[in-house]
């Protein structure tokens, strides 16, 4: 499948309008927060799905106390919608992403992968605000399980 159709597909199914695309990427608004689905090639070799969200400057006060917040959410992908967080070099914002193999994605699959990293970054971008804010943090409890915890999910203890 194409990228823009992949893409008409995903706007039709969760009812927004037809992205611009640009560059086999498009970008929209969710809930006020930039968000970007793209196709990235991988030397060649592969193509990959590639989800990522924007979440903003994180606050010059308690900065430790919140990338330590961040870490706890991404083990085991348990407060990270399935993606991972990164802090971009060149102006500091923390981002979430995603990426998966674009052969084998099918729309089902896309459209729940998206919807699950954007819910869980439209969440962590109110956490930094409110990091930013001095007030209390909450929205996230960090489970048990994976590797180093007591489930492991999808993983075979040896």
């Amino acid at each position: 499948m194409e990228f823009g159709e992949f893409i008409q597909q995903f706007a039709e199914r969760v009812g927004i309008a037809f992205p611009e695309i640009a560059d086999d990427a498009v970008a929209f608004d969710a809930d006020g927060m930039p968000f970007f689905v793209m196709k990235v090639a991988n030397g060649g070799e592969s193509e990959y799905l590639v989800v990522a969200a924007d979440l903003g400057e994180p606050p010059p006060e308690r900065l430790e106390k919140l990338y330590q917040a961040l870490l706890d959410a991404g083990h085991n992908f348990a407060g990270a919608g399935g993606g991972v967080f990164a802090r971009n070099p060149h102006d500091g914002h923390i981002w979430l992403q995603s990426r998966e193999s674009f052969e084998s994605m099918d729309i089902e699959t896309a459209i729940s992968k998206v919807k699950a990293l954007g819910d869980a970054a439209i969440n962590w971008r109110d956490i930094i605000r409110e990091y930013r804010e001095g007030t209390p943090v909450s929205g996230f409890e960090p489970q048990d399980g994976g590797p180093g915890g007591e489930a492991v999910a999808g993983f075979m203890q040896v």
